[in-house]
């Protein structure tokens, strides 16, 4: 099969990056570094990092390599992390928009692979947006288990859903909620959290200056004081035996080993959980000897020097921007799957439509209009998709249709914005299939009559992803309506045949402009 050069799409272009850098970031940081510091500051005059990651819901790394033809130099932390060179454009590829990798800061994939995330733990990303370490998760997860995603922000949770929509994430519920809110409603449910909290953001001075320009106008105790709310609620939420990550993009010690020992002082049941054998590939241990008096207080001596436990990456030590991560375990007896809370299996969901919908009972099956949308999804999915079933239950919200992972605790009026895997919206007339069910699937997911193929080396695939018609041989496919269109095998979207011609069915938000 032909394919399209990976560098042919990603066109170059050189670009430079030197950071303008506070008085008062540099002064600390002297300071904290001290014969360091001169080489640190050097990193500025390099080039920064960039890099991207395997989306292993639809592809090992060994894949991705052999589709790109591209000789990559691995992320040596982050399993399916590549470096890219910094005048590469990943994001105008075809691939990127099949959601075969995802486009993330080296550093920024240390705190997921931390987590220790297996298939069928409950996990909880708090602080999601816009959702590389979401999909970095959902990949370890493959399916199994249950990932609520959350961002507080409303303009940035747009993000996140894109991301898990494109990535083929099948198990997520995505939320909009205060960290107090979700606290409420879950307790202490979930085997994983992580915490990557909202920061000063020193590391990401090099990639994006108007970071640095940010750093000026807030002080470290605005972050601090929020940093510390929100680890509160997120121990909330951990099982005994569970394991909560904390991170952030920053290098000041006050967010980081200073706001954890201050957590570890309020909270004797939660334990630093070092990662083990040394810290290879320029990774550098937690700095307890940052502390100030005030931030010792409250601590024995081992527990401020389990704070040597955590991660740091320094952009003068390793090909990363930044970044500081620290594995917190909550004691207590690990739980299996009998030892867990029933919380009572539902085939089937209604949720009534609106910005904070009221979750009603399992079997309350007497809405019609919701029995014939989902009568119309069934028909769908026998003529399309007849060996194939959605995984957990089917939940609705007015007319559309969801996957709901299970189990799930009811979630009340909390502000969600996915209720699982959206499929789709039952319409007036037909079952209209979503993006986000197209992009979930397997390509033999669907009747091999109903799949256009397209290779990426033909301009079928620009157009297809541009949003505009095609128009096939007809010998290609032979059941009229919703066809599935793969491009070199993976899932792109949703066209309707009429015997001669394709409509594009791909949403304007998801078109390649």
């Amino acid at each position: 099969m032909r394919r399209t050069s990976f560098l042919i799409f990603c066109s170059r272009e050189h670009t430079t990056n030197m950071a303008k850098l506070p008085r008062d970031f540099m002064k600390e940081m002297y300071e904290c570094l001290q014969e360091e510091a001169d080489d640190f500051f050097a990193s500025y005059d390099q080039p920064r990092t960039s890099g991207i990651r395997a989306n292993g819901l639809k592809l090992a790394s060994a894949r991705l390599l052999e589709l790109t033809g591209a000789a990559r130099v691995p992320i040596p932390w982050a399993d399916g992390g590549f470096y890219t060179d910094e005048e590469e454009r990943p994001g105008k590829h075809p691939y990127y928009h099949l959601g075969l990798y995802y486009i993330q800061e080296p550093s920024a994939m240390l705190p997921a692979e931390l987590l220790d995330v297996r298939p069928g733990h409950r996990v909880l990303d708090l602080c999601a947006a816009p959702g590389g370490k979401t999909t970095q998760i959902a990949a370890k997860l493959q399916g199994e288990g249950v990932l609520v995603t959350n961002d507080n922000a409303a303009d940035r949770v747009k993000a996140l859903v894109k991301n898990v929509e494109l990535s083929g994430v099948r198990n997520a519920v995505v939320l909009n909620e205060e960290p107090s809110r979700i606290a409420e409603i879950f307790g202490n449910w979930f085997d994983r959290v992580l915490v990557d909290a909202p920061c000063s953001g020193e590391g990401m001075f090099r990639k994006d200056e108007e970071m640095a320009r940010q750093w000026e106008r807030r002080s470290a105790g605005e972050y601090v004081r929020m940093q510390r709310d929100i680890l509160a609620q997120a121990a909330r939420m951990v099982v005994p035996g569970g394991q909560l990550v904390y991170s952030t993009c920053t290098f000041s010690p006050r967010e980081n080993e200073g706001v954890v020992a201050g957590f570890l002082a309020a909270h004797e049941d939660f334990s630093v959980v070092s990662p083990g054998s040394g810290y290879e590939f320029g990774l550098s241990p937690g700095r307890p000897d940052w502390l100030t008096e005030d931030e010792r207080a409250g601590l024995t001596d081992a527990r401020r020097d389990s704070l040597a436990g955590a991660v740091r990456v320094w952009p003068h030590r390793s090909r990363g921007e930044g970044h500081f991560a620290i594995v917190l375990a909550r004691s207590g007896k690990v739980e299996t799957d009998g030892d867990r809370i029933d919380v009572g299996e539902q085939a089937y969901d209604r949720t009534a439509s609106g910005s904070n919908p009221k979750r009603h009972r399992a079997g309350q099956r007497d809405n019609e209009h919701e029995l014939e949308a989902l009568r119309k999804f069934e028909a769908f999915r026998a003529d399309i998709l007849p060996e194939w079933q959605p995984p957990g239950k089917l939940a609705m919200r007015g007319d559309t249709v969801y996957a709901q992972p299970f189990p799930l605790p009811d979630l009340g009026d909390l502000r969600t914005v996915r209720l699982g895997w959206q499929l789709g919206i039952a319409g007036k007339h037909r079952f209209e299939p979503s993006q986000a069910l197209a992009m979930g699937l397997k390509p033999d997911d669907a009747q091999r009559q109903r799949t256009l193929y397209i290779d990426s080396a033909y301009a079928d695939c620009l157009r297809y992803l541009k949003g505009e018609t095609l128009q096939p041989d007809p010998g290609s496919l032979t059941g009229k309506g919703w066809t599935l269109v793969c491009i070199d095998g993976f899932p792109a979207g949703w066209g309707r045949w009429d015997g001669m011609t394709l409509k594009n069915e791909r949403l304007p938000g998801w078109r390649w402009m």
